[in-house]
């Protein structure tokens, strides 16, 4: 097998860093811990990408402690290697190596492929209750979840880390995409890579995951969680030259304006001005939705050098790195769904 599996680790062997703990590891794994009633299990995945460090750091500090949690623990560690790669935690993957998390659905014949092939069948053997998946963004982002279905348990799991819940029909090969009725999957995205915020986040919603009797059923008070429908995604070729900018580059494909964060998870009405556009730029981006189809004239309206909003929608950055932004997307939109009020 690809993975190591190691079974209730002792703390006092667990090196003290996190970045010295993955060298223990040395390649992915997954670590079982049996819990104070093992007649259940839970799920957690965490470092699929290199540079999302939050969940790791989350994982590897309750382990140190040497807690047990309530019902058995599986937490699977992936992208050790490229996590490890100098500069530390800046590599999402390996140089050539597909993103691992696009890697959950055939083929499965290449290094990542049967890493997330094994991990499917772990999960199958174990059978798990649930899983959440732990991330970062690139750029100083709010903390928000994503999952494919909308349900009283996916919505719960998602609020042990945050009220924005974006409800995705678009797939890519992602984990969460296993998600089924008895088995619901949710990624969590605690916020910025670099943002001390999202690391406590990730502990706090850890524990809560680990401790707690029931994690798939909403308080019966109910709760206000913000909800976004239907997202479609703007994609760049692997050749755009991208700048973060407050006046256009001419030297660029597309310079994003640096004041453009400040509509993260806001609205932004129709001929709100987005980005520039260089000769090429708009030739180089597509805005997909769960079809695939391009579908940019629908949500922008570029005229001249510039992208426009064609009609309100919500806005959320995914990066604010210009090397993520080129491997796999800058930003998301949904057409505007509001607030929703879930009750008992």
């Amino acid at each position: 097998m690809s993975l190591n599996i190691l079974h209730n680790p002792d703390a006092a062997d667990i090196a003290r860093r996190p970045q010295d703990f993955l060298r223990q590891l040395a390649d992915p794994t997954l670590i079982v811990v049996d819990g104070r009633d093992n007649s259940r299990c839970r799920a957690v995945s965490t470092l699929l990408h290199g540079n999302e460090p939050s969940g790791l750091k989350a994982v590897h500090g309750w382990l140190r402690r040497g807690e047990r949690p309530r019902y058995r623990m599986l937490f699977f560690i992936s992208s050790v290697a490229a996590a490890l790669t100098e500069p530390l935690f800046s590599h999402r993957q390996l140089p050539g190596e597909r993103d691992m998390n696009r890697c959950f659905r055939p083929p499965f014949d290449d290094r990542p492929g049967l890493v997330a092939g094994e991990i499917l069948e772990l999960l199958e053997r174990y059978g798990p209750e649930c899983l959440i998946d732990i991330h970062n963004t690139s750029g100083m982002n709010p903390a928000f979840g994503v999952a494919t279905h909308e349900d009283p348990a996916h919505e719960a799991l998602v609020t042990l880390f945050t009220r924005r819940l974006i409800i995705t029909d678009i797939r890519l090969g992602a984990l969460m995409e296993t998600s089924r009725p008895d088995f619901p999957a949710v990624t969590i995205e605690c916020g910025g890579n670099r943002d001390p915020a999202a690391d406590r986040l990730a502990v706090e919603g850890l524990e809560k995951f680990l401790s707690r009797d029931e994690v798939l059923q909403l308080p019966a008070t109910g709760l206000h969680l913000d909800l976004y429908h239907h997202p479609v995604r703007l994609e760049l070729d692997s050749e755009t030259r991208i700048r973060f900018a407050d006046e256009p580059d001419p030297d660029a494909d597309i310079t994003v304006p640096r004041h453009l964060e400040r509509y993260n998870f806001g609205r932004v009405g129709t001929g709100t001005f987005l980005f520039w556009l260089g000769p090429q730029g708009r030739a180089r981006m597509r805005l997909r939705d769960a079809s695939g189809g391009d579908v940019l004239s629908r949500y922008f309206n570029c005229i001249g050098h510039c992208l426009y909003a064609a009609q309100p929608i919500k806005l959320f950055m995914v990066t604010d790195n210009p090397v993520i932004a080129r491997s796999d997307c800058l930003l998301y939109a949904a057409p505007e769904s509001g607030h929703t009020m879930l009750d008992s």
